[in-house]
């Protein structure tokens, strides 16, 4: 009985150690595995962060080239911008001296002048002397220009720079085309400053009534004229 009684407590104490060994593996072996597992996430981890560092580097840097692509494209525009606005304002100017010029038409508000001649003559008197005459004409073309007139027209024709007025007796020839008075000139431009220029004191009315001619003038809102034929 003593023999088995020790043979049973040495069993029991074998089987403690062995169970207890054979649980410490199990735990050791479930730590190591833990610990590799944790490794590894850790690992994963890690790679992913780096990842995630790299498309944010990556996503910065595309975004500056966009931003620096859309400052560029900015400043084009403000330059297309700049070149359009002087293309048109020289665009403007262009139709602006082709109307002056005659190149285009041209209308806006302005004055006219009519002159015709004295329409009570002595019979004794020399008939020239009471006729408008091409100086007449001109000398009120003159004063119009210095005043500021932009474009000019007798009788609805328009003058130019180079255009030729002749008296031929009662009538007059423009650019070889004649006409009888009364001579209406009407003239673009301020109609204030035009008008006010030929009533001066002493001015080309004045010298006009002296002249016997006789002189109407007013202003008009609109005055449209051709250009010159070519």
């Amino acid at each position: 009985m003593r023999v088995r009684g020790k043979h049973v407590i040495l069993s029991l104490v074998l089987f403690s150690f062995g169970f207890l060994i054979a649980f410490s593996y199990q735990h050791t072996k479930a730590l190591i595995k833990d610990e590799q597992t944790s490794v590894q996430e850790w690992e994963k981890t890690f790679y992913y962060r780096q990842q995630l560092i790299q498309f944010e580097e990556n996503n910065h840097q595309l975004q500056q080239e966009i931003d620096d692509v859309r400052l560029n494209i900015l400043q084009l525009e403000n330059t297309m911008a700049d070149q359009i606005e002087t293309m048109s304002t020289r665009v403007s100017e262009k139709l602006e001296l082709q109307a002056l010029t005659g190149e285009l038409p041209i209308e806006g508000s302005g004055i006219f002048v009519s002159l015709k001649d004295q329409e009570f003559i002595p019979s004794e008197s020399n008939v020239d002397q009471y006729i408008v005459h091409d100086r007449h004409i001109q000398l009120v073309i003159n004063e119009l220009y210095s005043a500021g007139a932009e474009a000019l027209a007798i009788n609805g024709q328009r003058i130019f720079s180079d255009s030729r007025i002749v008296c031929i007796g009662p009538v007059i020839s423009i650019d070889d085309e004649q006409y009888p008075a009364p001579f209406v000139i009407e003239a673009i431009g301020d109609p204030d400053i035009l008008q006010e220029s030929l009533e001066l004191s002493n001015g080309v009315i004045d010298l006009l009534v002296n002249d016997q001619i006789e002189v109407e003038i007013g202003k008009k809102d609109q005055i449209k004229m051709n250009a010159r034929m070519s």
